[in-house]
């Protein structure tokens, strides 16, 4: 990593010095460097999201739902990313934890990227499959600590191994679809690696300084071609707790797809998503289906708009003017369940209050209150319910 830094360095420093100008620095947002024609850059930039939660019953049965408080240094990551003679770009994320047994570091994105086609921009490496407004909104601009349960819950949420994405470049109506091979993914019936489809269709319908109507739809088929078991949902309501997970299933079929909803007024917005995950069974035994909504509400108390990127369609974070801090409420209701064939269902539902407050555009405070209910997942003898406290001091540059 310090050698590629070096590298690039380097070749602004070269660059520069045959145009006879003074390379850019910038210290906005992180630290950039960009050479006097603005063909070659390097930004380097970070995140640290520390979370602390209390949390009891139906999350903590493995001690008969007393309550329990844990804290997670959910994410440590340095962010490079740049660009080269205009056109060619490049990302390179890595995570870097601090575990009990031993360090913990993987890279969460990287790839490299062009932009010189008229019709759409390509990237190659490992980047987010495009599936979902929430999970696509940076884990820096969300409005509660967690995202929404079926993000949660599904594979699409894990980073791929690799991948192949093709992305508009329209700011009204857009598309974004790729192959992906799904991280933690089995292998084909063949030893090959299981390549997924994944595309997202979106379109502000309106969007002016004061307003923005976005809408989406979603689809995925994660191409299993062999027998494997999996949970239709397992949830971590608090990160650090315990999990509220449905039955398995032995599959052979996996199909996803999604519509989303996103409405931005001066400063409240409401956001919602509509899921469903179809699974096949395999070897002749039971199906099964991933029913999800959820609804989100946000306000801010002194009066900045939530962001919005037309060009990706995927909500920002507000930005607290020079006066002051920014104060924003937060409600939102969850809500998953599993149905399977010859089965009772299996339900978890949330309800969330909470509180974010900017000091500055860098730091992030956050809390959320949210009260969750389980069916047919906890035993007899075990608490269905939980109350969850969970707190995040975040700062990203």
């Amino acid at each position: 990593m310090k050698t590629l830094f070096l590298h690039w360095l380097a070749c602004l420093l070269v660059v520069s010095q045959v145009d006879a100008s003074e390379p850019v620095i910038s210290t906005e947002g992180g630290f950039q460097i960009t050479s006097s024609d603005g063909a070659f850059s390097f930004k380097l930039g970070g995140r640290i999201m520390w979370d602390v939660d209390s949390f009891d019953g139906a999350l903590n049965r493995s001690n008969e739902g007393s309550r329990r408080l844990s804290n997670d240094l959910r994410r440590s990551r340095l962010e490079l990313g740049g660009t080269a003679y205009d056109e060619w770009k490049f990302k390179f994320d890595v995570d870097i934890k601090d575990k009990p047994r031993g360090s913990n570091t993987h890279l969460h994105t990287v790839g490299v990227g062009y932009t010189g086609l008229n019709a759409f921009d390509v990237f190659i490496g490992r980047t987010k499959e495009p599936f979902g407004l929430e999970e696509l909104t940076s884990s820096k601009s969300i409005s509660s600590i967690e995202r929404n349960y079926f993000t949660e819950a599904t594979d699409t949420d894990s980073q791929p191994e690799f991948g192949i994405r093709l992305d508009s470049k329209g700011s009204g109506l857009g598309w974004s679809i790729g192959l992906f091979n799904p991280a933690g993914g089995p292998k084909k019936s063949d030893g090959g690696d299981r390549i997924a489809f994944t595309g997202r269709w979106f379109g502000a319908l309106i969007n002016t300084d004061s307003k923005t109507l976005h809408l989406g739809i979603a689809v995925t088929d994660r191409n299993i071609d062999q027998p494997i078991q999996q949970k239709g949902f397992a949830l971590d309501i608090a990160e650090s707790g315990g999990n509220l997970d449905s039955s398995s299933l032995t599959i052979d079929s996996d199909r996803q797809w999604g519509v989303e909803g996103l409405y931005i007024s001066g400063p409240f917005s409401l956001q919602s998503e509509v899921f469903v995950k179809k699974v096949g069974g395999a070897n002749g035994g039971p199906g099964g289906d991933v029913h999800h909504y959820y609804s989100q509400a946000t306000y801010s108390l002194t009066g900045e708009r939530r962001g919005y990127k037309a060009k990706s369609g995927v909500a920002d974070i507000i930005k607290p003017s020079a006066d002051g801090w920014a104060m924003e409420l937060v409600g939102k209701l969850d809500h998953i369940e599993l149905d399977i064939d010859g089965a009772p269902t299996e339900a978890v539902s949330g309800y969330l209050a909470g509180l974010n407050l900017y000091p500055n555009e860098n730091v992030k405070l956050m809390l959320n209150v949210i009260r969750v209910t389980s069916e047919k997942i906890a035993t007899a003898d075990d608490d269905d319910s939980a109350t969850v406290i969970s707190t995040r001091l975040q700062l990203a540059f």
